[in-house]
């Protein structure tokens, strides 16, 4: 379960800007309401007669009226103050461990009737709230806020650089961009809620939006009139009619699970030859390391190298010998001291149909003194659907190289 540190900086960023947001596209959302500040004004009229005939008609003002064409009656029209604030794109952000900048979009819509500006927060959700069917399990590091400038709902790094919404029209909406880091311990399937609340502000000068209350007066009053949902802000407790507005989106880690095996069999020795051999001075034996995708992890690895350091007590068989029995229980004359194998048929290799030589050439394999590599680049060239090195779900790749012991 996570806890709300909102002292600490990475688990709560709050980005104001301070000049106003130039050029901001919005989108228009519904329709039109009466703008704040607009007087509406009318004159009823009584039409009579005495007597059977008809009298001048009186006009109605607002201290009474006894003939004449009247005052209207005026009112002005106050500044009710709504938002909502949504995830954007209905699923998940994919992201890898230790990713930097990921970004999940979020919308902000003036539901009032007039223009406003908001302040944006964004930050880690505080417990464990499921979102899109998934609980919250790790802690990403929200890092910033950004506003979409162009109206093309994507972030832009050069052109989304304010972090406030300076003024947003009435009936308008704008993305917003939160952006944050993965954890590099994060593991596939972890999901991260992050929440973005936004607070109304006063257009362009950005000052404190106040209920004030009480009868209603002449002037423009403002009228809060937000509802409540079951989310909590992280400054505040969510309630009704308070003038921000939050939602919460998620970062699903999709990664590979990789595993490495190393194992050893002994395939012969000079005495017994294949039948029942031992691991005594003069043996071969086959050291065989199978690196293996977990199915169902829905991302591939790119593989880039395997090393192996071979003890000082054995040598490296440049051969690759299959032995037959104790006489040819020794190190091969090739320098195919190599091979891999994929568990994808027909898949392209590297060197000879995958047996490399011991040099350091195009196969991907070398050996330098007791040291062993395998440049996967070339041992599992690009080709059929495949970049170089990639091990795709549910696929394995197995090395295979000898050594005589000494």
């Amino acid at each position: 379960m996570k806890q709300n540190h909102s002292g600490k900086p990475n688990m709560r960023i709050a980005l104001l800007a301070s000049a106003a947001l130039l050029g901001l596209v919005s989108h228009n959302v519904w329709a039109v309401v009466t703008p704040s500040g607009t007087v509406i004004s009318n004159i009823a009229t009584m039409n009579y007669s005495v007597g059977g005939v008809a009298q001048t008609p009186i006009g109605s003002s607002p201290t009474g009226n006894t003939s004449g064409a009247g005052t209207a009656t005026a009112f002005v029209v106050d500044n009710k103050v709504n938002l909502t604030v949504a995830e954007s794109n209905s699923t998940v952000t994919s992201v890898s461990p230790g990713a930097t900048n990921q970004v999940t979009t979020f919308t902000v819509t003036n539901t009032g009737n007039t223009a406003q500006g908001y302040t944006l927060v964004g930050a880690n959700a505080i417990g464990a709230p499921t979102v899109f069917t998934v609980a919250d399990d790790l802690d990403a590091t929200v890092s910033a806020v950004f506003v979409d400038a162009n109206g093309n709902s994507t972030y832009d790094e050069a052109t989304d650089t304010l972090s406030a919404i300076s003024s947003l029209a009435p009936g308008a909406s704008v993305s917003v961009f939160v952006l944050a880091t993965i954890p590099a311990a994060a593991t596939n399937g972890q999901q991260a809620v992050v929440t973005l609340s936004a607070t109304t502000k006063t257009a362009v000068t950005m000052a404190a939006v106040a209920e004030p209350g009480g009868a209603n007066t002449a002037s423009v009053d403002i009228v809060f009139a937000d509802s409540a949902n079951a989310l909590t802000d992280p400054l505040a407790a969510n309630t009704a009619r308070d003038a921000i507005g939050i939602a919460q989106d998620a970062y699903r880690v999709v990664s590979s699970v990789l595993s490495v095996t190393k194992t050893g069999t002994v395939l012969c020795d000079p005495l017994n030859g294949i039948t029942t051999p031992k691991n005594i001075p003069g043996a071969i034996v086959q050291y065989t390391v199978l690196v293996s995708n977990a199915a169902g992890t829905g991302a591939s690895a790119t593989l880039t190298t395997v090393t192996d350091t071979l003890a000082a007590t054995v040598t490296h068989d440049p051969g690759l010998r299959v032995p037959t029995d104790a006489a040819s229980c020794i190190a091969g004359t090739s320098s195919s001291g190599f091979k891999i194998v994929s568990s994808v048929v027909g898949r392209t290799l590297g060197g000879a149909a995958g047996v490399m030589t011991n040099i350091a050439d195009a196969d991907g394999a070398t050996i330098v003194g007791q040291g062993l590599t395998v440049t996967f680049a070339t041992a599992l060239p690009a080709g059929g659907g495949y970049t170089a090195g990639e091990l795709k779900s549910g696929e394995s790749a197995t090395i295979t190289y000898n050594v005589i012991i000494n």
